[in-house]
């Protein structure tokens, strides 16, 4: 087996375990054992178990991005119309990727400082993803923002309560109801006045 078939045999295996155990109950020696090597083979690939957290979690956070990048993309669409889709879109993969078992959204809000470095990292690109809309769509004459920047940060700010683990406490269909009053108030706030 080569190393990339290796590496993505171990990242599966852990997958599978930190969904269904969580980050704090999974050991390298359950991973090892789900992928079907060495304990050895595990750490030729990550120096640790955070490692691999790290990895996980990260690429749970880049579908999260990906989901948000295309609807900030969509062409034909007013940059008012991009912007709650992309906070649409980032609320639907969260969703999503919680039915994939007890401790799926484990990689998204645990304690774990693999965790807390991989949502920083995404907070900065969904963050730089936000601003760079906000500009362009002021560019347009859509929209009417001062600064970017400092609105994109306070649109994640307010947009916080519909990340893991808050959408899990109430039903979806009224954390969608909640989350469009949210975009309403927010496009009420930026799109320029004709």
């Amino acid at each position: 087996m080569n190393e990339t078939a290796r590496r993505e045999q171990i990242l599966q295996a852990a997958d599978r375990l930190l969904r269904h155990y969580g980050p704090q109950k999974t050991t390298v020696a359950d991973v090892a054992r789900e992928a079907g090597v060495g304990v050895g083979s595990v750490y030729l690939e990550f120096p640790s178990k955070e490692a691999i957290v790290e990895e996980l979690s990260r690429s749970r956070y880049e579908v999260v991005l990906e989901g948000m990048r295309a609807a900030a993309a969509a062409d034909g669409r007013s940059f008012g119309e991009r912007l709650v889709g992309a906070l649409d879109a980032r609320l639907g993969a969260y969703f999503t990727q919680a039915d994939g078992g007890a401790h799926a959204c484990d990689l998204f809000h645990c304690g774990s400082p693999a965790v807390k470095s991989a949502s920083e990292r995404f907070y900065q690109e969904e963050r730089a993803l936000l601003a760079d809309l906000l500009r362009r769509g002021t560019e347009a004459g859509e929209l009417d923002v001062a600064d970017p920047d400092l609105t994109a940060k306070v649109i994640l700010r307010a947009y916080k309560s519909f990340t893991p683990p808050w959408i899990f406490m109430e039903a979806r269909d009224e954390v969608a109801r909640l989350s469009a009053g949210m975009h309403a108030i927010v496009l009420g706030g930026v799109v320029a006045r004709r």
